[in-house]
């Protein structure tokens, strides 16, 4: 039975914790019992095949944990320790006496030993105040979304200790949470590092590509429109230079759609292939895709960009039609279309050709078939040859960073962790779908699971014999697609919480600096008065309109920082201690929030300027 402080502990902290070992009280698994080891301390046995295995020493607990522990240095350089596998907790035990303000999550894939734990042991001798999470796997299926709450507050600075009798004792349960583990962590650290660079840029890009919205197609306005009809996804991999033939015939015999992700469109340029559309969303300032399309005045290759695209749309001399991506802020608040159809927005990812599959799946397209999508190295070579600024050669620092996948014919490639992490997204996403067939045509690439390999020939040989391209099929539009009066009541509640906002700011800075500059001498009763300001204001700022839309979104790296400490501030019972939580996490945020402000207006006006030429189009 647990103990009752125990009880009470969870109860109070982690309540669906509790919910969810609950259900083990009556029950007493033969295979798991307590025993002691030879210096009387407590040590767990697990049976396997009528094998006992101790998940911890049967001489001496402790002074195992401590020699575990020893072996961990450079740990002053994580913000968090993630533990798998609780055991009775010795090495937790070892590890917080010697790091005892280190941020820890336990994490038990085993729901009776985490029982056991807290039937025999008391979760209070640990550091509590340090522990942010507990988490049970009572089932595999429920590992992605508790390692989902984990990762969406955690930075992924995260050094991993896995009790090491649990790689003997459970091995297939370690190695497939460590898979796990790795890549959702990897992800996040991956995701954090790109919003960091990007934050502003997409709040930027998505206040002056807006025009573009009002004057282009949604490409997405019309579901399934292209039910059942094949369509080539062309990525810049090293392997697109053997299927040119192959394109070029599909595209002269109209037999699929052709669409390039990113770069490569270029190869494509260079053969003089045509898609029926190139794509792009990358947020970076980058016309180097399109140099050739701006500077020879092609006009036959229409554009699908995203809503945070970087590139300059006013030079692109095509037809243009667009979607919205998920990183864009301003679009959803101020647009819906003018039948009341929700509009849709495609999620951002490290890819391309993600983003184009979700766009293609949209449309209906079936089969979707990737082409020099290798995702790694193909021998010399990570992408395919003729674009001018990549440099094909896989260099010496290239392969610093490499190690093996299994390849598209069963053997191994080498990859790294972008190609790599581009892979695992584009598989995910894939598995998502319940119905519709993926294809693999490149040769010599990472498997990608889910899709299944066919050279292109054969798929040329056997499936795609007729002609399904219809030479009109991009959308056009004269007028906007959008309700107009709609934005322009959105515009009137944003210009109202705008002419707010610096008074906001002000009240807000001001309710900081005097918790910032009360003495020592301060009593109870005076800090708790300010903090309750502080926090008034604050919650008049954050509820703020013009806050939400345009300022949050380039400083949410900052603010997810902040999400992540609030509740250690929120549950701060002295007064003082409070206050100095308040102050270490605000600071930056407080200190910048002008100049943010500043800028951001300074990019509204141009904006209110679009809405207003959009007005008076309408009348």
């Amino acid at each position: 039975m647990i103990l009752i402080d125990n009880l009470n502990f969870l109860t109070e902290r982690f309540p669906l914790l509790w919910q969810a070992i609950k259900p083990l009280e009556d029950e007493h698994p033969e295979w798991l019992h307590v025993t002691e080891a030879k210096n009387g301390s407590p040590t767990l046995i697990v049976e396997n095949e009528g094998k006992p295995l101790y998940l911890h020493s049967s001489y001496n607990p402790e002074a195992e944990a401590e020699r575990f522990i020893s072996q961990f240095t450079g740990v002053e350089e994580y913000n968090h320790v993630f533990f798998f596998g609780m055991g009775l907790g010795y090495h937790l035990k070892a590890f917080m006496k010697k790091y005892p303000e280190m941020d820890f999550t336990i994490y038990e894939p085993v729901p009776q030993i985490l029982y056991t734990y807290l039937s025999t042991h008391l979760l209070t001798d640990l550091p509590v105040k340090n522990l942010k999470n507990i988490y049970v796997e009572t089932s595999t299926a429920n590992r992605p979304l508790l390692l989902k709450d984990f990762t969406d507050f955690s930075d992924g600075n995260v050094l991993f200790i896995s009790l090491p009798s649990y790689e003997r004792v459970f091995p297939d349960l370690t190695k497939s949470f460590l898979n796990s583990f790795q890549n959702i962590v990897a992800s996040k650290r991956i995701n954090l590092q790109a919003t960091t660079v990007y934050q502003r840029k997409w709040t930027i890009n998505s206040i002056r590509n807006f025009k573009y919205l009002l004057e282009t197609p949604n490409i997405l306005s019309e579901k399934n429109r292209f039910q059942g009809i094949p369509a080539l996804i062309v990525a810049a991999g090293p392997s697109l230079m053997d299927e040119i033939d192959n394109i070029r015939y599909i595209k002269e015999n109209g037999l699929a759609y052709i669409f390039s992700a990113g770069s490569g469109l270029v190869p494509l340029l260079n053969n003089k292939i045509y898609p029926e559309a190139a794509t792009s969303y990358d947020p970076n300032n980058f016309d180097g895709v399109y140099k050739r399309v701006f500077d020879e005045k092609i006009t036959s290759i229409p554009l699908i960009f995203g809503s945070t695209v970087g590139i300059s749309l006013q030079k692109y001399p095509g037809m243009m039609a667009h979607m919205i991506n998920s990183q864009d802020t301003l679009a959803p608040y101020y647009l819906r279309f003018k039948n009341g159809r929700e509009i849709q927005t495609i999620y951002d990812s490290s890819t391309i050709t993600v983003v184009l599959v979700q766009l293609l799946k949209y449309l209906g397209f079936d089969p979707l078939i990737f082409v020099g999508q290798n995702l790694a190295y193909r021998g010399e070579y990570r992408y395919a040859g003729g674009i001018p600024y990549y440099n094909p050669a896989v260099n010496e620092r290239w392969l610093k960073g490499a190690f093996l996948v299994e390849a598209i014919d069963g053997e191994k490639v080498y990859t790294n962790e972008g190609f790599n992490r581009m892979r695992l997204e584009l598989q995910t996403l894939i598995s998502s779908y319940q119905q519709g067939e993926f294809i693999n045509t490149t040769k010599g690439g990472a498997k990608i699971e889910g899709a299944i390999f066919t050279p292109l020939e054969e798929l040329i040989e056997k499936r795609l014999k007729n002609r399904v391209v219809d030479p009109s099929w991009f959308p056009t539009s004269s007028s906007c697609v959008y309700d107009l009066e709609y934005l322009l009541e959105q515009q009137k509640q944003m210009d109202n919480d705008y002419h707010k906002l610096a008074q906001n700011i002000n009240r807000f800075k001001k309710a900081f600096s005097s918790l910032e500059n009360l003495g020592s001498w301060a009593n109870s009763d005076e800090v708790q008065k300010k903090i309750t300001r502080f926090d008034r204001e604050l919650k008049k700022l954050i509820k703020n309109k013009f806050f939400i839309m345009f300022i949050q979104p380039s400083r949410r790296v900052e603010l997810e920082m902040i999400a992540k400490n609030i509740d250690e501030v929120r549950f701060e019972s002295d007064s003082s201690k409070k206050s100095e939580k308040i102050i270490k996490t605000f600071s930056s945020f407080v200190n910048s929030l002008q100049s943010d402000f500043d800028m951001m207006a300074k990019e509204y006006e141009d904006f209110q300027k679009i809405i207003m030429e959009a007005s008076k189009a309408s009348i």
